[in-house]
């Protein structure tokens, strides 16, 4: 069946939006997940994974530990899965691969080696996807309803609402922040297209973090409070994304700005 597609780490928050907008597209979805989860396989590991050469395999599930063991494992599982008959490949990578020490616009062409485990294990799964023919996705930052807690967008809507200052870990550093509804569409095309290259995903505006907070409280009514970095420090640290080519390969390009999903996020948060 040519709309049929596998998604391996499905009970995550990019995995859930991936199934949601992929079934809305009328494709047919097998999302498997290590945890139990209503309307997803579970699997005790992901070696031993149905498969079939008319699928297209979007492998999500990867490890964030930092121990060498662990990297291995990630590491050899991408070999194992990729080398399969299937119909493509869409491995899901992340912009944290070009670091953060530049100022400049990042780009998919540009030669990197991974200035840390993490990274290095992005950039040889990508290798591995590239070698099988595979796309790979360089994801930014993605937000949304059901985004994990923890993150930056979700500390600032936690403080608001609020007459006290608000206060984050840093707000110097320049991230790209992409709605991942606009994210679930990019793999949708890409699963269309098959491009087989390595492609940036994010919105292409990149904004300091107090940019986004300051955003956020305006949005709120609340922008006379103060934003605070407990642990600002001058050091540069700037992520910004090229997505020229993934706007051309892939006929897509985002449709929610930041404003707008602050705005509905702000919104469904003043609903509960």
């Amino acid at each position: 069946m040519a709309n049929e597609i596998v998604i391996t780490g499905a009970s995550g928050f990019v995995g859930q939006a991936l199934m949601k907008t992929f079934k809305k597209n009328g494709f047919l979805v097998t999302g498997l997940s290590r945890k139990v989860m209503s309307g997803l396989t579970t699997v005790n590991n992901y070696y031993d994974i149905p498969f079939s050469d008319n699928a297209i395999l979007i492998h999500l599930a990867q490890s964030r530990n930092i121990s060498d063991l662990l990297h291995d494992e990630d590491i050899n599982l991408c070999q194992t899965l990729f080398e399969r008959s299937w119909r493509h490949i869409i491995y899901a990578s992340s912009a944290v691969v070009y670091g953060d020490l530049k100022d400049s616009v990042r780009s998919p062409e540009e030669s990197i080696t991974g200035l840390n485990d993490y990274s290095r294990v992005k950039l040889a799964c990508e290798k591995i996807a590239s070698n099988f023919g595979g796309t790979s996705l360089r994801l930014t930052n993605l937000y949304g309803p059901g985004m994990d807690i923890g993150t930056v967008i979700s500390d600032i809507l936690r403080q608001i609402p609020s007459k006290e200052p608000l206060k984050l870990i840093d707000i110097l550093p320049i991230r790209d922040f992409l709605w991942i509804e606009d994210a679930a569409r990019c793999f949708v095309s890409a699963c269309q297209i098959m491009p087989g290259e390595i492609l940036n995903v994010g919105s292409g505006i990149s904004k300091s973090i107090a940019e986004i907070a300051y955003l956020a409280t305006l949005l709120a009514g609340e922008d006379s409070r103060s934003i605070i970095g407990k642990n600002s420090s001058s050091q540069l640290s700037c992520i910004r994304l090229d997505i020229t080519k993934t706007r051309l390969l892939l006929n897509w390009s985002p449709e929610v700005d930041i404003s707008a999903g602050l705005l509905y996020l702000l919104s469904k948060k003043n609903e509960k």
